[in-house]
């Protein structure tokens, strides 16, 4: 391609702006409408390796064609002019984030805000970007921040493929997620750990992992989470901070991020929506409220970022994407802490349902899988014995716990300690890992006749999920929930302190998470009592599940000795849906309140904490 050319007809081609091993970008003007756009070229699809840079392109182009975002490059045409391909894209005259020098945390929080915003949109759609750095953000000569470089982008479930070079495409060093730097597929949370080391690189100048140009330096200090604290950031530093976090459960969502740097960029942030520059803002354009949280700090110019197995094309090089189901459009707010992460990764896509093997557990009777049968950390097979009744054979998941204690010696099984539990009318097994996560296996008789024999059944299923656990992974989740479920919430969160306030002597700073931030748990510090927030899923609520009554305008279910004894326990209904068996479920938040006061008294402070919870509900 040369100056002048007549790319399809229409483009003409008046300058070179960028260019790498897999081809070039150019500014070109288009023929047919008064407007300059961006060529992005890739080498003739029958030179070396020209198969699978048309690929990439092909599936950029596909890519951004589903997206219509404020801030992400806006595709307008895929053209081809004999071999040769092109993308014409919007042309962003400014440059990159790179060439924008030191900023103030504010500048960068906004920034920030929209590329966060354009992150929710992109899991949403069900891909991740894996590359976000600074060469990647464009910046308008308006100030507005887009999102770049969706060259290889592929489904979250796909397999990872080899680039040119015969490595696997990871993204650029100094911006790498720890996981990723360790050999992890990038998951959306990988994203949200690039954005904020690309918002460091904004205020302090340099990477979270400093300054140092060589790409395997780089590579071993993320694999390590070797991750500076930001000294210039300011208000914007405690939320760079949560976005970095090197265990991945830890960090927000990327609708979370958006919020978090609201906060951080103050009342004349535009919300994501558009209108960066502190005087150009709309009076449309108003932020959504947000969280308190932390984090933060900034990046190295782009000659000093190096694409580990992928040859990058200036500032739109391409990227490495996945598909996933989305995360919720509306999140509540800002959990105050996080739950420890553990060897089972990331928990929105670890499948519980993978220790279960329905085939084995079929010699006990006729079997069928439920993956809707509680909260979101278990699955249970239901076991028909031919004489009747149902046995829930439960696999459920659990933080590591380093101060967990147990009795007894336990069996050891591929390095697996295996506890026998208390019996307690049913036969419970616990899977202790070696860096103290937990499954819990449990086979629970529900029918009149008690004659089976519960512990076969138990054991077997204990020999499948350590079958599972010895490879040291866990399969993911081939379908995730949709956005709008509970499944991509916090229930920390829907907790603020007006409604722990209703809990008498409240130990607010130390709440006890539980896996993948499903459960929360208060204890109090002037009784032995406790409050609990937590999902569940189950059929059809009826008169057996509560007391019918209204809250925030939506019907709650209050049950005294609800949750077990001496509790009660206040069932919000947020979704319906069936599941792939057919079955009608209903997606609930419970609020539980245990101790020793009487009925009265724990239903009344749990309904009291229930109310706050469902005003800021969202609507599935």
């Amino acid at each position: 391609m040369q100056t002048g050319q007549l790319i399809a007809g229409r483009y003409q081609l008046e300058e070179q702006v960028g260019a790498g091993g897999g081809g070039t970008v150019w500014r070109a003007a288009d023929q047919k409408l008064p407007r300059t756009v961006a060529v992005k070229h890739v080498l003739s699809a029958d030179t070396g390796h020209g198969p699978e840079r048309v690929e990439r392109l092909r599936r950029e182009a596909d890519f951004l064609a589903r997206l219509n975002h404020p801030h992400i490059v806006t595709l307008f045409d895929l053209v081809q002019e004999g071999t040769e391909w092109c993308l014409v894209m919007e042309y962003i005259p400014s440059g990159s984030l790179a060439d924008q020098g030191m900023l103030p945390p504010g500048q960068a929080a906004r920034l920030g805000v929209q590329i966060a915003d354009a992150l929710e949109a992109v899991h949403g759609a069900g891909f991740i970007h894996g590359d976000i750095k600074p060469g990647n953000v464009l910046v308008t000569e308006d100030g507005r921040s887009k999102l770049a470089d969706f060259g290889t982008s592929r489904a979250i479930h796909a397999e990872m493929t080899l680039t040119e070079t015969g490595g696997l495409v990871a993204g650029t060093p100094a911006y790498l997620a720890p996981e990723v730097a360790n050999g992890a597929d990038p998951i959306p949370a990988s994203d949200v750990f690039a954005l904020g080391a690309t918002l460091f690189a904004a205020v302090e100048g340099e990477s979270p992992y400093g300054r140092e140009k060589n790409p395997l330096v780089l590579l071993r200090k993320a694999a390590g989470g070797q991750i500076a604290t930001s000294h210039r950031g300011g208000p914007l530093a405690p939320m760079l901070s949560e976005l970095m976090r090197a265990a991945p459960a830890g960090r927000p969502t990327a609708a979370q991020a958006r919020r978090l740097l609201e906060e951080a960029a103050g009342p004349s942030s535009p919300g994501g929506r558009a209108i960066p520059s502190d005087t150009g803002r709309s009076d449309d354009d108003q932020p959504d409220p947000g969280p308190t949280g932390t984090g933060g700090r900034r990046w190295p110019s782009a000659r000093h970022a190096v694409v580990v197995g992928v040859a990058a094309v200036a500032a739109l090089a391409l990227v490495a994407w996945k598909t996933f189901d989305a995360p919720p459009d509306k999140t509540p707010r800002k959990p105050s802490r996080t739950a420890a992460s553990s060897i089972f990764g990331d928990p929105h896509t670890v499948d519980p349902c993978a220790l279960q093997d329905q085939a084995k557990l079929a010699r006990f009777g006729n079997t069928e899988i439920d993956t809707a049968y509680g909260n979101f950390n278990r699955c249970d097979v239901l076991v028909h014995p031919h004489g009747g009744g149902e046995v829930d054979v439960k696999a459920e998941l659990s933080n590591p716990d380093p101060d967990i204690e147990t009795s007894g010696r336990p069996e050891k099984m591929s390095g697996i300690e295996v506890w026998k539990e208390p019996d307690d009318g049913s036969c419970s097994r616990l899977l202790l890992l070696p860096d103290k996560s937990r499954v819990e296996i449990s086979a629970q008789f529900d029918g009149r006749k008690a004659s089976v024999k519960l512990c076969p059944i138990a054991e077997t299923a204990v020999k499948s999920a350590v079958a599972v656990l010895s490879h040291g992974t866990v399969p993911r989740r081939a379908a995730p929930p949709v956005k709008t479920s509970l499944f991509w919430s916090d229930a920390c969160s829907f907790v603020d302190a007006n409604a722990l306030s209703r809990f008498p002597g409240v130990d607010a700073s130390h709440p006890e998470i539980k896996f993948g931030n499903w459960e929360c748990r208060w204890g109090s510090t002037t009784s032995h009592d406790d409050l609990s927030v937590m999902f569940d899923q189950s059929g059809p609520l009826t008169a057996d599940d509560g007391h019918v009554t209204k809250l925030g305008g939506r019907l709650v279910y209050v049950q005294a000795n609800g949750y077990g004894e001496k509790s009660c326990a206040v069932r919000i209904p947020h979704r319906t849906f069936t599941t792939v068996n057919g079955d009608q479920k209903t997606e609930l938040l419970l609020v539980v309140v245990a101790g020793q006061g009487s009925a009265a008294w724990r239903c009344r402070v749990a309904t009291e904490v229930a109310g706050p919870i469902v005003a800021d509900l969202p609507r599935a």
